[in-house]
């Protein structure tokens, strides 16, 4: 099991490259804006930016969980790899006995590897498509090998009838199948609701109809949206009216040959069935795993003090991705429809549709008896000199024309308003000595270059946190086709960016 395998340690890792290659002096596109305040803050963390090339993209994506035991049950592609939490486990000398922390946990690697490793942790999240995975697999020790042999005998025999119910779809998810398919999906859901099976054997075959919803549709997740099969109905609607009104035709695109329901359930059963009978012949130290349902930002202040020895976590980044769109299939499948806009809205804000939350936390806040608590974190990230620039950058862009949507002003602004409390709560449930480690990309609109590693360190410093290092991935990201065109390509980090909560007291909020 590659959970258990040790991988070399960050601290043993020498940065390659020299300083100019990792700093940057330019944010704004032919310098329109200023960029004063990013120069020094890139200037004041150059000391701490380390590169490797044993730190790659694949390390900190869901590509490194591609066909690993347990974590490649469903495809999450915003989740990380289990090599990177192991890493970062051995870099903070996590043990047994010691807990840590996801606050954002998505499909929960950073508890599963804690399982693995006999620690204990905590995590939490919100979407239930995450929540089913949780509870699917990490009871890889309970489940019953002989039973799960008779559930797949009785699949094999099963043929699909037609039955009533539809798949509960969303607007947007409306001819995402065949009439086959749709059909065969909720004869097998029926299917699983009447089988004699233990609760645990249920909630496994739901997760896996749930993981191959996509590959038997005609959409595939492609950063903020779904993309289509030229097959759908959807698209051959909108190439007829298209046609009628003598514009070409949607570019085709095609996903070729598509699995029926019965032929994929039955691939990801196997796999599944070889995964456990694996996992069940390893020993695991005894430990505890909880992972809590809501939005950090409010789950968070209710927690004790002191609590963990560590963070391994991935935030949403601040990139437009909207994930109640990417995962509509599975949030629809999963009875998400009347919430989806609720759900939207309780997401870290990171797409242009999102609201302020501040009014929802001052209201949360002053109910726990923390007000001033509350004023004093939100006046921490509107000082921040760099958050001042940045915001105005924006602004003044927008005013140019130069970007598309002004939802990305607001978004940016909530974005690391936001994520300023995250790390003020987290700073408080640490213990003294505990050490953060956050995976996020930096981003640019209308050419201006946003380094969410060092603002993100800035405003982490501001609350009490010691910056200890920004390890900086070798391979750079690239930028959208719509920054490309306009302002040319400018390469940008993709960083983990590493804190220490001192054991001297500091004066934070």
């Amino acid at each position: 099991m590659s959970d258990m395998q040790q991988l070399p340690l960050f601290s043993s890792l020498k940065s390659t490259l020299p300083e100019s290659d990792l700093t940057r002096l330019n944010f704004s596109h032919d310098e329109v804006c200023p960029q004063v305040e990013r120069v020094a803050l890139e200037k004041r963390y150059s000391a701490i930016l380390d590169e490797t090339n044993k730190f790659n993209r694949k390390l900190v994506s869901y590509q490194g969980n591609k066909g690993e035991i347990v974590h490649g049950w469903i495809k999450y592609r915003e989740g990380f790899s289990a090599q990177l939490v192991e890493t970062l486990l051995n870099e903070f000398q996590i043990t047994p006995g010691q807990r840590i922390l996801d606050p954002f946990s998505g499909s929960s690697t950073t508890l599963l590897v804690a399982k693995s490793m006999g620690i204990d942790a905590a995590g939490i999240e919100i979407m239930s498509v995450c929540h089913l995975a949780w509870d699917a697999k990490s009871q890889f020790q309970k489940y019953d090998l002989k039973e799960l042999r008779d559930v797949r005998s009785q699949l094999v025999e099963s043929i699909p009838t037609q039955v009533l119910k539809n798949f509960p779809h969303l607007t947007i998810t409306e001819g995402a199948f065949s009439p086959v398919v749709e059909n065969d999906i909720m004869f097998y859901t029926q299917w699983v609701e009447a089988l004699e099976g233990t609760p645990g054997t249920k909630t496994l075959l739901r997760l896996l109809l749930t993981s191959i919803l996509e590959e038997v549709s005609y959409t595939r997740k492609d950063g903020q949206y779904l993309r289509w099969d030229h097959r759908s109905e959807k698209v051959r609607e909108r190439n007829q009216i298209r046609t009628d009104q003598g514009k070409e035709p949607i570019k085709k695109v095609d996903f070729g040959s598509l699995q029926g329901v019965k032929e994929a359930l039955l691939n990801a059963f196997d796999v599944v069935v070889s995964d456990i009978r694996k996992l069940q012949q390893l020993p695991f130290r005894s430990s505890h795993q909880q992972l809590i349902k809501g939005n950090a930002l409010y789950v968070l202040p209710e927690l004790e003090p002191d609590l963990f020895d560590g963070v391994i976590t991935s935030p949403p980044y601040c990139n437009r991705y909207d994930y109640t769109r990417t995962y509509a299939l599975e949030l629809a499948y999963l009875g998400e429809g009347d919430d989806i806009f609720d759900l939207r809205q309780n997401l870290l804000s990171c797409t242009v549709e999102n609201r302020s939350k501040l009014k929802m936390l001052e209201a949360h806040y002053t109910a726990l008896g923390q007000l001033e608590r509350f004023k004093t974190i939100q006046k921490s990230v509107q000082d921040n000199r760099v958050f001042q620039e940045v915001n105005d950058a924006l602004a003044a862009r927008w005013e140019r024309g130069d970007m598309n949507n002004r939802g990305v002003l607001r978004m940016v602004k909530q974005y690391f308003t936001e994520l300023t409390f995250i790390f003020a709560e987290i700073y408080r449930v640490c213990k003294p000595g505990a050490q953060v480690a956050f995976v996020n990309d930096n981003v640019r609109y209308g050419g201006e270059i946003i380094p969410v590693d060092l603002l993100t360190t800035d405003l982490a410093a501001t609350l009490g946190f010691e910056p200890v290092k920004v390890y900086v991935l070798p391979q750079r990201k690239g930028n959208s086709s719509q920054q490309m065109g306009k302002f040319g390509r400018e390469p940008l980090r993709k960083s983990i960016t590493i804190w220490r909560k001192p054991h001297a007291p500091q004066l934070h909020p």
